[in-house]
């Protein structure tokens, strides 16, 4: 059993709590799990990673190859499409139709793609990907920073290794305080409907695995 999952956003979209209660539930388990988190200039929005490497063998490498991506979690558009380099045809990646603007963006410096220009992108790397409003989602719970938490239960739907209860146990765990809340927007996460977006791979764009 292999899994290679990569969680891109910006900083204070939680990026690094959703791989933890990720790896807790890996590890709970047995199974072996390694991960890093690459982090730029997180407090002003700049761009946030986590690696996370999980299989029943032993991991001798805590970042993932390129080509060897398994599902790619975008809590940004830009973000998402940013780390689709790792990415092979088989990929699945699920993104937050969400965006925020660069710093060379908002200097006119460069322009940020539409939605459209994104997904195009995409399509000549993976095969399959959903994408869905999960800001949208949380602002309307109540807060955005919950974002990550309606992406891990999204993921739930897609990733059949995640199992709805377990994940939902280390959210409880790990939360302290805002266990109520964080478990309020995993559920909705969990029941939202997400748009398939199916790619036909040809031979000139297709990625080798």
């Amino acid at each position: 059993m292999k899994l290679d999952i990569l969680i891109a956003g910006v900083g204070g979209q939680g990026t690094i709590f959703a791989s933890r209660v990720l790896s807790s539930y890996a590890i709970s388990k047995g199974l072996n799990v390694s991960g890093i988190e690459t982090v730029g200039a997180a407090q002003r929005g700049g761009s946030v990673s986590s690696h996370l490497r999980i299989s029943d063998k032993e991991i001798f490498s805590t970042l993932i190859p390129r080509g060897s991506l398994d599902i790619l979690l975008g809590f940004e558009e830009i973000e998402t499409l940013r780390h689709m380099k790792l990415a092979k045809r088989s990929t699945v990646y699920i993104m937050n139709q969400f965006r925020v603007p660069t710093a060379h963006t908002m200097m006119g410096i460069d322009r940020y793609p539409d939605s459209t220009e994104v997904l195009d992108a995409a399509r000549r790397v993976c095969a399959r990907g959903y994408v869905l409003r999960a800001s949208e989602k949380a602002e309307k719970l109540g807060n955005v920073q919950s974002t990550n938490l309606v992406m891990i239960g999204a993921l739930t739907k897609v990733e059949p290794f995640f199992a709805q209860d377990g994940v939902r146990k280390y959210i409880n765990e790990l939360s302290g305080k805002l266990a109520a809340a964080n478990a309020k927007a995993f559920d909705e996460g969990c029941s939202s409907e997400m748009r398939l977006v199916e790619h036909i791979i040809t031979k000139e764009n297709e990625s080798p695995e």
